[in-house]
């Protein structure tokens, strides 16, 4: 490919800890479970639905009267839960679903999608301007074939493989502070021995910095920092698995929501069999 790199990673998030952390426990599943898959995604006929404690699937789905919400604070809980018939299913965007199938078996997505959530960015309350230049660039981008690349190239993601385009930083003016988090593979992360920021979101940023001569200056940070840094003033930007989900929160707060840079898919995943296995074992 022209400018372009190629690599495979089984990268060490939150998913394949939780295999790890499945490993170790014994014992099988349920032995009374039977293959009784969700046929509407609209109507869950009061199945016990597992989520993350204040991710996406939590805000979206609170509050519909067909299911019985589960919370959990890590994903890795909420896994086993699934395995145990704790939880009839569990919630979580498609990147994450990839992930998960291609590491087990014994679990299937269900179709359709439940909802679909913009990737976004988030700007301090003093760059309404730079907001909006981002805004202008993002609707001529989507209108080129470097964008239709890259919505073809976030299709094929298949939980193990994410193919990058390789975007030097050329911006000689002012400089633009950026919250990054690199454990949001593959919106943003760092390559194992590698230092460059990459990923979905981060590529349209990268773009949007040399069209208009800005340098960037990465900050590696998470979620919380980067919006307690924003609200101070120390970052301009954060990016990286920000989501419009949350976007009449981060107005409160002072923040300005980009427009969408493309939208991702929210599923239901359940069982298919009586125990969940990994690649290599049962988990």
């Amino acid at each position: 490919m022209n400018n372009a790199f190629r690599h495979t990673i089984k990268y060490a998030s939150a998913l394949l800890v939780i295999m790890s952390l499945s490993l170790v426990l014994a014992g099988c599943g349920a032995s009374g479970w039977k293959y009784d898959p969700i046929t509407d995604v609209n109507d869950l006929e009061g199945r016990r639905v597992g989520v993350n404690l204040a991710w996406e699937s939590d805000y979206y789905l609170d509050g519909r009267k067909d299911m019985e919400l589960v919370r959990y604070d890590t994903t890795a809980d909420m896994i086993m839960a699934l395995k145990y018939d704790k939880i009839d299913a569990i919630a979580l965007d498609v990147d994450s679903v990839k992930l998960l199938l291609s590491l087990s078996e014994g679990i299937e997505r269900v179709e359709p999608a439940f909802a679909e959530v913009g990737s976004i960015m988030y700007f301090s309350g003093d760059n309404e301007a730079l907001k909006e230049e981002f805004n202008q660039y993002l609707t001529e981008f989507k209108r080129t074939d470097e964008y239709q690349d890259l919505l073809k190239r976030i299709d094929e993601y298949d939980g193990t493989e994410y193919i990058g385009s390789d975007i030097p930083l050329t911006g000689k003016g002012k400089v633009i502070r950026v919250a990054a988090d690199p454990d949001n593979f593959p919106r943003a992360f760092l390559y194992p021995g590698d230092d460059i920021l990459t990923g979905y979101d981060v590529e349209i940023l990268k773009r949007f910095a040399n069209d208009h001569d800005y340098q960037i200056e990465f900050s590696y940070s998470n979620y919380d920092d980067g919006i307690i840094g924003l609200k101070s003033g120390i970052y301009d930007i954060m990016t990286g698995y920000v989501t419009d989900v949350f976007n009449e929160d981060a107005i409160r707060e002072g923040l300005r929501p980009s427009d969408a840079m493309f939208e991702f898919p929210m599923y239901f995943v359940q069982k298919n069999q009586r125990d969940i296995k990994s690649e290599t074992s049962e988990l």
